[in-house]
């Protein structure tokens, strides 16, 4: 059963001495089915996503996280402790394939919510493009 849900997500990006840090907390659904959780919501003009695109997260009982985009922006990323994914991102530029080599896993998640942190880089072809660490929480709306 999905839940409605707060979402705040802390994320930092960056190459060398060089790093953005982005915060946004929104409102989505939460669900837990088979040992995976589920967690979704729509990104705004505000989060500066034109158009309309719903993310959604979907966290293994593996630890390993897909994170899917899909309307004006595709993409689907895949985050695995130890490994290097080839995960597709589209732009209006066209489709690129970028690497994600998932560094750190860690999910504590319960039928009410809880995190999830990830640290992770992106390279293509073979070359890093910037490290990256995402915190998610997510807390139950009572």
């Amino acid at each position: 059963m999905m839940k409605d849900v707060i979402i705040n997500i802390c994320g930092e990006q960056g190459i060398d001495n060089d790093s953005d840090k982005i915060e946004l907390t929104t409102v989505g659904r939460f669900g837990e089915k088979n040992g995976s959780y589920y967690l979704g919501y729509d990104e705004t003009e505000m989060m500066g996503v034109g158009g309309s695109v719903k993310t959604s997260i979907y966290i293994k009982p593996d630890k390993s996280v897909i994170l899917q985009r899909t309307g004006s922006v595709e993409s689907r990323l895949v985050v695995e402790e130890g490994k290097r994914s080839v995960c597709c991102y589209n732009t209006s530029a066209g489709e690129l394939l970028i690497g994600i080599f998932g560094e750190k896993v860690k999910t504590d998640l319960s039928s009410c919510g809880g995190e999830i942190s990830m640290k992770y880089t992106i390279d293509s072809n073979l070359r890093l493009v910037s490290r990256n660490s995402v915190k998610i929480s997510v807390k139950e709306v009572k």
